[in-house]
């Protein structure tokens, strides 16, 4: 799978800190790049704890692009890997509150490595009497889906009713033509993907926020859907210890609720979704002159 970089977004030095304690054993067993997004009034990105460059020197012109304060301005990371770390093929991006379960990384990377069906479902953990054969390799897979144990990934209004009640995930791939809700918090893609993962404006600038990762998800799914590609899930798991305020949730994702109803059915009526769309575009460009 080539070399690989862990992206991690943070805005919290103490937070930031128990992340590298907990993780550095891994990332130095697998020789993988730790690239630190800091957060803030003006982004910066940092190497192995070495600065490499703000949002202005790394984006140029296109650094409205980025947008800070909000878990998307992981970005900036996925940005600078495109533009100067070109042996990197393997891109898994982790929030900086988790922990690793077993490993991780490799969990990923064995994910990735999986050619799997993505016009057939299985009923079970291996393929059973009537499963063409055709099909069990069909599609290359270029994005694995981590889930967590710990504090869930709800929504405010869910959290309100649900609390902190256990869910299980479920383990493969993705059909073609289903969506699913892409959690940031614990992903791993491959180069070929840069171009189309861009976590969606959020924050103070747009309004909305809790989404990027969402969206991101969704107009990722139609490209690899497009491409016969594969998104698989459940392969790698972290611990997720630090539980958001509910009620500040709940004013963050107040106007994205309604539009992410209708939002993955192509309805894009909202001023905010033009926008987005040419922030894609942009990025998409951006990337792709680079790769």
């Amino acid at each position: 799978m080539g070399k690989i970089a862990i992206v991690c977004p943070t805005i919290r030095p103490e937070s930031f800190k128990g992340f590298v304690k907990g993780w550095w054993d891994l990332i130095e067993q697998h020789e993988a790049s730790l690239i630190t997004v800091w957060d803030g009034d003006k982004p910066k990105v940092e190497v192995n704890g070495e600065e490499k460059g703000d949002v202005d020197s790394i984006m140029g012109d296109d650094n409205t692009l980025i947008f800070n304060r909000n878990d998307g301005v992981r970005n900036l990371g996925f940005a600078y890997i495109a533009k100067e770390m070109p042996e990197i093929e393997t891109i898994i991006t982790l929030d900086d509150d988790t922990m690793p379960i077993g490993d991780p990384i490799q969990d990923h990377l064995n994910a990735l490595d999986q050619r799997v069906s993505t016009s057939w479902i299985s009923t079970s953990s291996e393929y059973t009497r009537g499963f063409p054969y055709g099909t069990r390799t069909e599609s290359e897979v270029v994005l694995s889906h981590g889930v967590w144990e710990g504090v869930k990934d709800y929504d405010a209004p869910t959290q309100l009713v649900n609390g902190n009640k256990d869910v299980t995930f479920y383990k493969g791939p993705i059909p073609k033509g289903v969506y699913y809700p892409m959690c940031g918090m614990n992903l791993a893609f491959k180069r070929k993907m840069l171009p189309y993962m861009y976590f969606a404006p959020m924050g103070y600038k747009v309004g909305i926020d809790r989404f990027a990762d969402i969206w991101c998800g969704i107009t990722s799914k139609r490209v690899i859907d497009d491409n016969d590609w594969a998104v698989v899930t459940g392969y790698a798991k972290v611990r997720h210890d630090r539980a958001s305020n509910v009620y500040k949730n709940l004013q963050k994702e107040a106007e994205g609720i309604e539009m992410n109803e209708g939002f993955w059915k192509g309805e894009e009526t909202a001023k905010y979704f033009k926008f987005y769309k040419s922030c894609r575009i942009g990025w998409e460009k951006f990337i792709s002159d680079i790769i």
